[in-house]
């Protein structure tokens, strides 16, 4: 249909004129080009700094960060089913609690029958992910436990939350040399480094280094997780003999790309999109999002033959 995909290739720049979007720059290259679709990541740091450069206005949201916690997936279904079948897949969970100064503490991507995962994406920083294969069979329960953090965490520069986010990061390469961090909840509860955790290997993909959790985050963000996760244990029960990997950071754009009711920039042309925009947060949001840019896109073009 005449379309190009280019692989292995790094927008690098926007051309503008009179605050109308005329080109792309990829791998040095200019490209013509009257819409550009701003389909990016929320991890896509070096893309936010170029389009602040480029005078496209951004702010900071608000976002989560945590850590992920294990546990053996019978515990997750003898507590979520009333009788156990062998015919009924590993149980999921999601549960939410509001800590004392009012910030969200939830469970975020659970992954029954899955592994922890070292997700980190840059060189000086370490971040946590779960993931589940097909069969869901690896016999442990994880999940992302996250609380809120907004500008009065850190500030109203556009990429201050993404700044916020980076150093969590690399505080934690720098305690456990580039390894996820690792600690059972009652020794996170008592400030102490866990001095032996065993079968780590059969839920955690990726090396691990027992530290003391609390030195990654800031006192508000380990006051509200100890007193969540104590909160959830009323719920499941075990919950708290858990054990916990750190940290769980990207969770959701800590950017928001300002758009106008037609989805559109300030350069106008420029369309910000799905996840990396700020208006989505996983995928289905991000689907619906797209057809909604498309279809403002579609109504420029819509009389024309």
């Amino acid at each position: 249909m005449g379309g190009k995909i280019n692989y292995n290739s790094l927008l690098e720049d926007l051309i503008i004129e009179k605050d109308k979007i005329t080109g792309v720059v990829i791998n040095g290259e200019n490209i013509s080009a009257e819409i550009v679709v701003l389909a990016i990541g929320h991890s896509a740091r070096d893309t936010f700094k170029m389009l602040l450069d480029n005078h496209l206005n951004l702010e900071a949201k608000p976002f989560a960060i945590g850590i992920r916690i294990v546990h053996p997936q019978s515990l997750i279904d003898k507590n979520q089913y009333p009788k156990l079948y062998k015919s009924l897949p590993p149980a999921a969970y999601k549960l939410t609690y509001t800590s004392d100064d009012h910030r969200g503490v939830y469970s975020f991507c659970m992954c029954p029958g899955g592994y922890v995962v070292n997700a980190s994406s840059e060189y000086g920083g370490v971040v946590t992910n779960g993931m589940s294969n097909y069969q869901r069979d690896s016999g442990f329960a994880n999940s992302a436990i996250i609380v809120t953090v907004s500008k009065k965490d850190f500030g109203d520069y556009p990429l201050a939350g993404l700044n916020f986010m980076e150093q969590i990061e690399r505080n934690t390469y720098q305690l456990t040399q580039g390894k996820m961090a690792i600690q059972t909840f009652k020794d996170y509860e008592s400030n102490r480094v866990s001095p032996t955790i065993s079968n780590v290997d059969d839920y955690a993909k990726g090396l691990t280094c027992p530290i003391d959790i609390n030195k990654i985050f800031p006192s508000y963000i380990n006051s509200a997780l100890k007193d969540g996760i104590n909160y959830f244990d009323t719920k499941i029960s075990g919950f708290k003999e858990g054990i916990i990997l750190a940290p769980e950071t990207r969770t959701s754009s800590p950017v928001r790309i300002i758009r106008n009711e037609n989805s559109e920039s300030n350069i106008l042309g420029v369309y910000p999109c799905v996840e990396g925009s700020g208006y989505a947060g996983g995928i289905t949001t991000s689907a619906i999002d797209g057809i909604k840019v498309a279809e403002e896109i579609a109504k420029k073009y819509s009389n024309v033959i």
